[in-house]
This record gives structure tokens, C-alpha cells and sequence, in this order.
């Protein structure tokens, strides 16, 4: 479970910027959209609204960032490889150190994990808490890293022997895990199984649920989700192609992603073709007739590649976060799936869901609280303000509030100032 993520000059983020999971005191939606873990309340779902290029997509970027610097750390010439993603619009934080800071739960303790890093993947700082869930319990820190001086707590005997292993640009919490750490094995875990989804990298996520429709009963779900959502479609088929079978060129493979390659030359991949009702001339059922995916619309392809990780998510009680949930997919479409993780009967293990969205017709206070609702803007230096509409007005935003006629009328910011669009004639 995520409480709160914090990242500091990494992109358009230049100051230091917090999201959090937590909830506040709203009374309004406690029973659905909350949940209470030992004494600790958070959010099932949050959205974060801006205008085009104002961070929206950064704030995800910086957590996507964050993980795969987690997972990639023991591997030098990834580590190497590492982009320098400061914020550039100022000659004080373009060579400064990107700072990232999560705290998540694992089974009954939370931990606060964060580092610094600079170009190549140094490591600069690094530190390690953890908190019990019982009332009054106090942050007790396991270990503190500055350059290479790394300083152990009482409470983590298992990275006594690796001080001295662990290189200037990788971490030390991957090198422990990497020694069978318990604590640091979890942490990494949880790295490992966060969904992460972007539009600019659909394959991947579209590959997922591929995968899942040849596992039998998971197709059957599938197939529930995706014929609950009147697409026409009757059923899924799928078919293994086989590298040979596609007869590319060197060129063409080179441009394959690494995990689709491999797996063509392991296994093959599936090929998907979608059912639909075929009716005769009296109208009358006739047959089902097979449609290759390109079929379908973009929409209905972005919700089929989306069903596994919806699926997979609130069946493990995890985090799914969506860049632009909305894109090509109806407001109906996109609120029926929020209101999947803000309800306790199809999200009994408390999954969270988190996802940017131009969609204004979510906008309102019967499926968002007012803390589960976040705005991006840009100052006047071209640098990403986060807050969330609880913050806004310090409390005087009403229950009753018309959330998207304000929101457009400007009064939360977080929409772009445009005028008119200029068009120069030739």
C-alpha cells in the first residue's frame, strides 16, 4: 500500500513535491472510497487533473523513475545509463541531485525508503525507516547513507556484512536484497510489483493481458469484463505465433521491444482475435465471425490491454497507476473502473488506483472526496506545483461544491490560461 511519495528536482519538479494516499478528516464517502488499516486511513483511488504540459505525467514518471533505479541498481551498465532528469530550467538545480522519498506498508510496519542520485546513477544519499502500526509508535531508522559512509541501526542486522560491497552507484537496499535481506527483499518487492502504465508504452501493458487469455480461467474473466462493458465482443480467441511465422526483417526485429522478442523466440506470442454475433438476413443468429484486434476501436483495445492489470490489482489488494486512464475510452467507461476500487464489494482487499485524466466529468464529490482530487500547474518559472483541492481554500471548499463547473471557471487552477490559439497565415 502507498501513504506518500515525495521527489524533488526530477523533471518540471523542481521544488520539493509530496502526493499522498493518506486520507484526512472528510467525513463524506469514509465507507467506500477509505479504508483503515490498523490506524492509518488512505485513499482507494486518486486523480490528477492540469493542463497539457503542466506535470501531470512527471509526477508518475518520477515514481516509474524511482522503481526501475530500485530494480535496475545491481546492474552497472543499466545503472550507467541512468538519464540526467533535472530539472533544467534553472542553472541552480540542473546539476543538483534528483531526490526521490516513498512510504509504503508491508504486512503491519511502514517504511520510509528515499535517495539521492546524480548522473550515472551516483549515489549520493540514501536512508531507511520503519514505523509499527500501533498507536504512538516512533520512526526507527535502519540505515543512513551518505556517499559511501553507511551507518546501520539495531534494527538491520542483515546489511551488517555488506557496507563495504556496496559501489558508488548502487544502492545500498538492492545490494542487501540482493543478499536475501528479509526487510530489503520485501521493499524490493514491492517495487517489483507496482503497475506502472503508460500510454507511450502500451505494448507493455497490452502484453500483460495477452498473456493472461491463455490461462483459462483468467480469460474467463476477461472476457466477463470486456462483454460487461458492450463492446460486442462474444469472446476472446488466441493463437500462439511464432517467430518464423512472421518473416521480419533484421530491421523490423531490431525494432521489437527486448521482452516480445524474447519471448517469440522462446515460446510465441499470442495472436488475439475477438468474436462477435453474425446474424442472417431475418436478423436470426447465424454464426460467430472472428475479427483480427485491429478490428476493434482504439478505445476497446485500450480496455482489453487495461482487464488483466484491473483484474490482477484487485485480486492482490495492489497499486495500479494509469497515465491518461481516459484516453480513447468513454466518461461512463472510465468511471464504472473508478468505482470498482472505491467499492468494498469488488474491492474487498483494498487495491489502490491512481491515474492522470483530462476528464472532466469525473469530476464531482459523489466519486471523489476532495483529497482523492489533485491539480498540476506551472509557476511563472515553467516549474510543477502539485496540491490536492483539500488543500485549496484551507477547508472552504464546500461538500456540495460543483466540482467541474469551478474547476473550469478556473477557480481551482490547474487549467491552462489560453486566450485563443495563434494561427499565422502563409
Amino acid at each position: 500500500m502507498l501513504v506518500n511519495f515525495r521527489v524533488e528536482n526530477f523533471k518540471s519538479l523542481k521544488n520539493n513535491t509530496q502526493f499522498s494516499m493518506q486520507a484526512t478528516k472528510l467525513k463524506n464517502l469514509t465507507e467506500s472510497n477509505t479504508f483503515l488499516f490498523n490506524n492509518i486511513s488512505l485513499l482507494k483511488s486518486a486523480v490528477i487533473y492540469g493542463a497539457n504540459a503542466s506535470g501531470k505525467s512527471n509526477v508518475l514518471s518520477a515514481l516509474e523513475n524511482m522503481k526501475q533505479v530500485v530494480k535496475n541498481s545491481m546492474n552497472i551498465e543499466k545503472i550507467k545509463q541512468y538519464p540526467l532528469q533535472t530539472y533544467l530550467l534553472s542553472t541552480e538545480s540542473e546539476k543538483k541531485d534528483t531526490t526521490f522519498e516513498i512510504e509504503i506498508i508491508i504486512d503491519e510496519t511502514i517504511y520510509r525508503y528515499g535517495f539521492s542520485i546524480y548522473e550515472k546513477g551516483i549515489i549520493h544519499n540514501e536512508w531507511l525507516e520503519q514505523k509499527k502500526m500501533i498507536p504512538r509508535a516512533k520512526w526507527n531508522n535502519l540505515f543512513n547513507r551518505k556517499k559511501q559512509n553507511i551507518t546501520l541501526g539495531n534494527l538491520f542486522s542483515e546489511g551488517k556484512l555488506l557496507k563495504d560491497k556496496t559501489r558508488d552507484n548502487a544502492l545500498f537496499l538492492s545490494v542487501v536484497a540482493q543478499f536475501n535481506g528479509e526487510k530489503s527483499q520485501s521493499i524490493l518487492q514491492w517495487f517489483n510489483s507496482l503497475k506502472i502504465l503508460s500510454n507511450i508504452k502500451n505494448e507493455e501493458f497490452e502484453h500483460y493481458s495477452f498473456k493472461m487469455l491463455e490461462e483459462e480461467n483468467f480469460k474467463d474473466r476477461i472476457v466477463s469484463f470486456i462483454k460487461s462493458a458492450d463492446t460486442g465482443i462474444s469472446n476472446i480467441k488466441n493463437k500462439k505465433i511464432k517467430l518464423d511465422d512472421l518473416k521480419l526483417g533484421k530491421k523490423e526485429l531490431d525494432q521489437l521491444p527486448d521482452f516480445i522478442l524474447n519471448e517469440l523466440k522462446e515460446k510465441g506470442l499470442s495472436s488475439i482475435e475477438t468474436l462477435h454475433i453474425q446474424y442472417d438476413e431475418d436478423n436470426s443468429f447465424k454464426a460467430f465471425k472472428a475479427f483480427p484486434l485491429d478490428f476493434e476501436s482504439t478505445g476497446t483495445r485500450k480496455l482489453l490491454a487495461l482487464s488483466a492489470h484491473i483484474i490482477d490489482t484487485l485480486d492482490e489488494g495492489g497499486i495500479l497507476i494509469v497515465d491518461e486512464l481516459d484516453n480513447s475510452m468513454h466518461t461512463d467507461l472510465v468511471e464504472s473502473i473508478i468505482k470498482l476500487f472505491n467499492s468494498n464489494i469488488t474491492n474487498p482487499n483494498n487495491a489502490q488506483l491512481i491515474f492522470t485524466t483530462h476528464d472532466t466529468n469525473l469530476l464531482k464529490q459523489e466519486n471523489f472526496r476532495r483529497d482523492q482530487i489533485w491539480f498540476t500547474q506551472k509557476d511563472i518559472f515553467g516549474a510543477t506545483e502539485l496540491y490536492s483541492l483539500v488543500e485549496y481554500g484551507k477547508g472552504k471548499t464546500r461538500d456540495d461544491l460543483v466540482l467541474e463547473k469551478n474547476y473550469l471557471n478556473g477557480k481551482f487552477g490547474g487549467k491552462p490560461h489560453i486566450s485563443s490559439l495563434v494561427y499565422k497565415s502563409k
